[in-house]
């Protein structure tokens, strides 16, 4: 998996979102969930999702919770009947909550086997402009570098007597005060350090940026992209004839 080009990782993930997307049977959606728990362990990557295992829980859960009570069905769920809960809404919200983890953990398989740098060079060779090539990769990267800031600041401030994890909500909300305009202080600061350095490098929106590693698709890359492309036309058809999808009704 780490050894595909850049443009084959971010087409398949793309496919990936297409084939969550096609279907709304949690049925469908399990088999593609399945597809991309596989990918991320022949990619070694549960560390990453471990990491993200909380926001994982609350976009599955609040899924599940949330939309029975928006779909309307016929079988109602025999604890929850008084609120209107149904059996198609709970199977609507496994379907939606399968969706989400699907696309979460697709780009988390995409962020752990693929660089920055590759990213860039990928989204230009796909059409991309390079300068919007260039926000995006550089968005990849202060997401690092302003977690890294704000872990700075918490421990400073912990170290000053500043305690988060006490007092009331309003208290505790007061309290982020504190971490929130360091950060914001060191994100202005970045910022300005960043357009004086592009500056002094000459650096144009509109200039083609050129590479030192250059991709080369080999036979493994067509081979997944045939596969990928193969899939997102069955799963197509599938939708087109009915299949894999819920009557939803609000």
């Amino acid at each position: 998996m780490h050894q595909l080009d850049g443009r084959t990782k971010v087409l398949t993930v793309l496919g990936v979102f297409g084939l969550a997307l096609c279907f709304s049977d949690p049925v469908y959606l399990l088999g593609v969930f399945g597809g991309v728990m596989g990918g991320l362990t022949m990619s070694q990557a549960g560390a990453n999702v471990r990491k993200m295992w909380m926001l994982t829980v609350l976009l599955f859960g609040y899924s599940v919770a949330l939309w029975p009570f928006f779909v309307d069905g016929v079988t109602p769920v025999p604890v929850l009947h008084g609120l209107g809960v149904t059996w198609e809404g709970v199977r609507v919200g496994l379907g939606m909550g399968l969706r989400l983890l699907i696309m979460l953990w697709g780009g988390i398989w995409l962020l752990s086997t693929t660089t920055v740098e590759e990213l860039a060079h990928a989204s230009q060779q796909l059409g991309l402009p390079s300068r919007a090539g260039f926000v995006f990769s550089l968005a990849f990267r202060w997401v690092g570098m302003f977690i890294g800031a704000g872990v700075g600041v918490v421990q400073a401030q912990r170290s000053r007597g500043l305690d988060v994890s006490t007092g009331g909500i309003l208290q505790r909300i007061r309290k982020y005060v504190p971490l929130v305009i360091p950060l914001i202080g060191h994100a202005l600061r970045q910022t300005n350090l960043l357009a004086m350095s592009l500056e002094s490098k000459g650096f144009h929106p509109s200039a083609t940026r050129h590479f030192y590693a250059t991709g080369k698709l080999r036979a493994r890359d067509y081979t997944v992209m045939s596969v990928m492309l193969i899939l997102l036309g069955v799963s197509l058809w599938l939708r087109w004839q009915g299949f894999g999808t819920l009557d939803m009704q609000f």
